[in-house]
């Protein structure tokens, strides 16, 4: 009995051959399927800007798993994939390599460098280096995505910056221009002076140990105050640099406020909760002179800015719902040009908002002559607080301040709040129908909804526009004469058709004129205008990328299945809700799964600084004690066992974070080599097997308990599988794999397989289980591990490949059990009688630990029950097969203790039913070893057993009696 299949990974030679059919021959395949249902998984796009790592494995392998359970279940998949190609990150790095800076270059940030270098670029220049950056990335990627056997229309990409996907959506975007969604407002925006650019919520990192100057700073208050004159209201910030632009100080309404005395600095005016707090800080003491002061008795009270001129126009004391005792003094500066809340509250006031700010994070020339030209966050800080200082405002400086704190996501510099004219999409008027959309929508996990709810509810405005060149151009022209903007339907649609035959790098080209741009109907109505040079935002580009499947299937689409990271609850699953609900009024998809982050084996985010990371090509190639170490001690494998990091991905719990490191490979390459043997082992079985399957009802109770087995794992796999339960399917599977085969039922037909006739019914009996066990193992696991799958069909004997469908081998459908294998009964009777079976291992033990046997061949049982009862009647029903369930040589039952001429017996009892009570006795074999069976049943030393004897006799061997 043997096979070819290798003990632990798959020759160079057959490799390619089984990728390319576990792959792109079966996705051709099943997509002829024309009359299937069928299952759209829509490809979030990774982007394309450098190497794969684990949590790109995790996620296009858990697609494809899902991919293959569907078809398995007969229906025909569509999974286009994608990839994000626009942006600041992938621009960047162009740059980078383009001026030769290094990333790990210590005497310089390589993402501030590369911004300046761009600034003395052309945007055609700046894009052609980024699309060839792109296409190339793309390219290494999908050559690695393919090596992990994911099976996609890897011809039929799609690629956010290709002509055809900008254009689709451009005419989303003219969409929602077209039902008013889209305008232009100045407004305060997160700013990136590191990047030049605005910036999205989800481009933010939040650094929790951010240092910052915090100030206490009075504001003088004009006329009285509860009849005091010469009250200071006191504010505090973390960001002093804003007061220039301050234009309102906010109170809560129905907050108590009170008026204290200080020797250094006046009367003061404060919280009277933030009082004891302000005394902490500010010297000498503070003593009340008045109190019960509310809030809404301070609204329309006016002061004047200390760093302004006494002619400048006084600030109102307003109030607003955002004020708290929590912390400050409880009256809160209001800058409305740096702060959304501020400009929110300052506008129900007819306050505008005032940024004296410029895109390097400089002050400009409107504001104090001895701030223009300052970084705001750094000398312009500085500067601020020295005015102030010089002035008397300044109560207290907090010099090392921690707090949560904004960063850009690439650069991880802190960003600023900063007002702009920037184009927005309007989410607050379509966010109840959003939201309500959700409600059709399954999550898993189920929190997910709620998630995803709350990040759309929190949203009124999405900031569209980038200052950026790469990019799909934001298609509004301006009126050269006031700068106002020309954004209409019949415009974006003129530009939409130009680009169609001219591309998009033409919005770009100077040698392209603007009239070309311009709509018929605006050409005679003497302006003339240019275009502008701002970009979409990346989220409104792979946001739109629903478009691209209806586009490819000729029909309105909505995705079965969304599947990416719990970050996309804020990223790319709202913005293809946001851009679907406002283009064509429904959700893109039907189902939302998310998947955690990848962490080393302590828990620990990876990362260079930790050392930590862990990359796929170590998974398939390093011994798993190499794993996470910077020198391996053994040598890499030669070709990549996929399988590993395949069965990785579908052990995990993906619905949360999950670890990878040494203990958890360990396990893995233990568990892929169980089923390696497992296959080998039924191959073998096989090797001579004529194909012909024994009816159902001429096979043993131990056949049928197998097959019982077979129809449990296979109902309860399949459902795991459906239900995206991957962890769980490889928990039962590796529990069947050791109880229910290597230990059950692959070693109790071992004497049939090895030693019975060729040609008799039982072994040919014990080769259809084999068969019937391998197919449905086989089945089972091709959607997690098809390589090893489809290697073990590669070696298949001819019979076994001729009595199976070809749906079921190509991997097209699941092997099928019969429905008269489902019994219940069979295993209940079983079930029971492995109490019996216990109580013989139990004596079998200690035996073995006295030293009086070896193996359990070595003896005999007597089972002993009552001659009547359910026992009795359980027992001898099954009272042939127990020999070769318990692995000895010689089973009788008895209805009573008899006397045992024996060296050594141990007994035991048990309880089969209630009340019913029986034991076993082992005791050594009667017989000798068989010395080709070696079951003890030959008549004396060196002998032959009578089965053996016929056996032989039939194979024409003579000379053994």
């Amino acid at each position: 009995m043997t096979t070819k299949i290798p003990v632990n990974t798959i020759p160079r030679t057959l490799r390619a051959a089984l990728l390319k059919k576990v792959t792109s021959d079966l996705y051709t395949l099943q997509s002829q399927r024309k009359d299937a249902p069928t299952f759209i998984l829509h490809d979030g796009p990774p982007y394309a800007n450098g190497a794969l790592h684990l949590g790109h494995a995790l996620n296009k392998i858990l697609k494809d798993i899902v991919n293959r359970v569907q078809i398995l279940d007969g229906k025909r998949v569509v999974f286009i994939p994608g990839w994000d190609c626009h942006g600041l990150p992938i621009e960047l790095k162009a740059l980078q390599q383009k001026h030769g800076v290094k990333p790990a270059d210590p005497l310089k940030n390589p993402t501030a460098a590369a911004v300046e270098m761009g600034k003395s670029m052309t945007a055609l220049e700046i894009r052609s280096m980024a699309r060839e950056l792109a296409q190339g990335t793309i390219g290494e990627q999908m050559k690695e995505f393919q090596q992990w056997a994911v099976m996609a229309d890897w011809e039929g990409k799609y690629v956010t910056m290709d002509k055809d996907y900008e254009i689709l959506q451009l005419q989303v975007f003219r969409e929602m221009v077209k039902r008013g969604l889209v305008y232009r407002r100045f407004r305060p925006v997160y700013w990136s002076p590191s990047s030049g650019s605005a910036l999205a919520e989800a481009e933010l990192e939040y650094n929790p140990q951010h240092v910052s100057k915090a100030a206490f700073i009075k504001f003088p208050v004009l006329g009285q105050v509860a009849g005091e004159d010469g009250v200071s209201a006191v504010i505090w910030t973390t960001t002093p640099w804003t007061i220039p632009a301050n234009k309102a100080v906010a109170v809560g309404s129905d907050m108590e406020y009170c008026i204290v005395q200080s020797a250094s600095h006046g009367k003061l005016l404060v919280a009277k909760e933030r009082l004891e707090y302000l005394g902490t800080v500010v010297e000498g003491d503070l003593r009340i002179i008045k109190s019960k002061i509310l809030g809404k008795d301070l609204v329309g009270l006016c002061y004047t800015h200390p760093l302004l001129p006494a002619d400048v126009l006084a600030h109102p004391i307003i109030s607003a719902d955002f004020v708290s005792a929590d912390s400050g003094t409880g009256l809160v500066h209001l800058a409305p040009g740096h702060g959304m809340d501020d400009y929110l509250v300052c506008l129900t006031h007819n306050i505008a908002p005032f940024s004296p700010v410029d895109n390097n994070g400089c002050y400009t020339t409107d504001t104090l002559p001895e701030l223009h030209g300052k970084e705001v966050l750094y000398g312009g800080t500085k500067a601020v607080l020295e005015l102030l200082k010089s002035s008397g405002a300044l109560l207290h400086l907090q010099k090392k301040f921690l707090h949560k704190y904004p960063c850009d996501w690439r650069t991880k510099r802190p960003v600023i709040v900063r007002a702009t004219a920037q184009w927005f999409a309007d989410a607050e008027s379509i966010k109840a129908d959003a939201v309500s959309a959700l409600e059709d929508v399954r999550f898993i996990p189920e929190t997910g909804k709620g998630r995803l709810a709350a990040f759309v509810k929190g949203r009124s405005e999405w900031c569209i526009s980038r200052q950026r060149a790469w990019g799909v151009p934001i298609p509004a022209l301006y009126d050269t004469a006031t700068g106002e903007p020309l954004l209409t339907e019949s415009s974006v649609d003129h530009i939409i058709s130009v680009l169609k035959t001219h591309g998009t790098d033409s919005w770009f080209s100077p040698d392209v004129a603007d009239e070309l741009f311009v709509a018929p109907e605006y050409t005679g109505n003497g302006k003339t205008y240019t275009r502008g040079k701002e970009t979409m935002d990346v989220w409104f580009d792979s946001g739109t990328s629903w478009a691209t499947l209806s586009s490819r299937l000729n029909t309105p689409v909505t995705a079965d299945l969304y599947l990416e990271g719990t970050d996309q609850h804020r990223g790319w699953f709202q913005s293809s809700l946001i851009t679907s609900i406002a283009a064509r009024s429904s959700a893109p998809y039907k189902q939302v799964l998310t998947h955690g982050f990848v962490l080393d084996g302590s828990g620990r985010k990876m990362s260079k600084s930790l050392g930590n990371v862990i990359s796929p090509t170590d998974v398939t190639t390093r011994h798993p004690h190499d794993v996470g170490i910077s020198t391996p001690t053994r040598a890499h494998a030669a070709i990549q066992k996929v399988d590993i990091l395949r069965l990785w991905v579908a052990h995990c719990d993906f619905t949360k974070d999950v670890t990878i490191g040494q203990t958890v490979l360990t396990h893995i390459h233990e568990v892929l080599r169980k089923a390696r043997v497992t296959s080998r082992y039924c191959l073998g079985i096989l090797n001579d097997w004529d194909g012909t399957y024994t009816p159902y009802s001429s096979l043993s109770a131990i056949d049928k308990l197998a097959l019982a087995q077979l129809w449990g794992i296979n109902e309860s796999v399949r459902a795991a599988l459906a239900t995206y339960n991957f962890n769980k399917a490889v928990s039962l599977l590796t529990a069947y794999t050791s109880t229910e085969l290597s230990a059950f039922y692959l070693d109790v037909i071992k004497d049939r397989v090895y030693s019975s006739l060729p040609s008799s019914p039982q072994r040919r009996a014990a080769q259809t289980v084999a068969a019937y066990i391998l197919r449905n193992y086989l089945s089972l696991l091709s959607p997690i591990i098809p390589l090893l799958a489809a290697e073990s069909w590669s070696h298949a004997p001819a019979a076994l490949i001729s009595s199976t469908p070809h749906e079921e081998r190509e991997m097209l459908r699941f092997f099928s059990p019969q429905a008269e294998w489902d019994n219940h009964d069979l295993l209940s009777d079983f079930a029971r009688l492995t109490v019996v079976h216990t109580a013989v291992k139990q004596c079998i033990e200690r035996a073995k630990t006295a030293g009086q046997i070896k193996v359990n061949l070595e003896t005999d049982v007597q089972v002993v029950v009552p001659p009547r009862g359910m026992a009795r009647e359980l027992v001898e029903r099954y009272r042939e097969d127990l020999e070769a369930l318990w692995i000895v040589s010689g089973v009788e039952v008895v209805g009573e203790m008899e006397e045992m001429e024996t060296r050594w017996r141990e007994t035991e009892s048990f309880m089969l039913f209630p009340g019913e009570w029986g034991a076993v006795r082992v005791r050594q074999a009667k017989g000798r070893k068989c010395v080709r069976c070696w079951v003890y049943k030959a008549p004396h030393e060196g002998g032959v057993c009578p089965r053996c004897v016929g056996v032989l006799k039939e194979m024409g061997v003579e000379g053994w009696s």
